[in-house]
């Protein structure tokens, strides 16, 4: 089952049935593999339930850590394969099709690298207190520890404060006038990353329980 207040999903002990549930992703994070299907259908058009649906119906296995995997797979198996391959070997491919093809996989796998370096910063949004967890969860009976509101505020705060310093540091920043493009580039795609690195940590199990929890006393403790 899923908590209420954390979003963590939890084991249901001395259940006498399964749950299922369906989920877009935002809150609850797979915890190992997962398995994804895509139907490549038109849409309001069902797929073939009496015979195979290998054109139908695309599926996969997907791990937690899907960038970094990958970005191992692309760069570390598949590129170096492609550039070691023979100009007989690419067969009736032509040569423009052959040259557009490497630039784009090539961009491709740069790409990949530089979003699994997007989550390397020094910038983090510190945990909640693992002291709470305990009270998190009894939140849900209604009952609501004194202490609990001003730990998550403070954590809350910190995190807005890092985030208003990050934003005034990005916006105040300048860039040598006599620079090139290149290192305009640079700067710009710094910043991304670290903007991108707060986007993902907001969106880790930490931040949403805080979020989800003063959500949650908001709503079903007013005074």
């Amino acid at each position: 089952m899923i908590n209420e207040v954390t979003g963590e999903i939890e084991d249901v002990k001395n259940a006498s049935s399964c749950e299922f549930y369906v989920t877009h992703g935002e809150k609850e994070k797979l915890r190992g593999k997962g398995i994804y299907f895509l139907r490549m259908t038109a849409p309001g058009k069902g797929i073939n339930p009496s015979g195979t649906n290998d054109n139908e119906v695309l599926f996969g296995e997907i791990s937690n850590h899907i960038v970094p995997v990958l970005n191992t797979i692309v760069n570390q198996v598949y590129k170096p394969l492609v550039e070691k391959l023979e100009d007989g070997e690419w067969k009736m491919c032509e040569i423009d099709q052959k040259k557009e093809f490497l630039q784009t996989f090539d961009k491709f796998a740069k790409e990949l690298t530089e979003a699994q370096e997007s989550f390397k910063t020094s910038i983090k949004l510190e945990s909640y207190d693992e002291d709470q967890k305990k009270n998190l969860k009894e939140m849900q009976n209604k009952k609501l520890n004194a202490d609990l509101i001003p730990s998550l505020c403070r954590t809350h705060n910190k995190w807005q404060e890092t985030i208003d310093n990050l934003l005034t540091e990005i916006n105040t920043a300048k860039i040598d006038k006599e620079a090139g493009p290149v290192t305009e580039i640079e700067h710009w795609k710094n910043n991304m990353r670290k903007l991108t690195s707060i986007s993902e940590q907001l969106r880790t199990e930490n931040c949403r329980t805080v979020c989800d929890a003063l959500e949650f006393i908001r709503n079903n403790f007013p005074d």
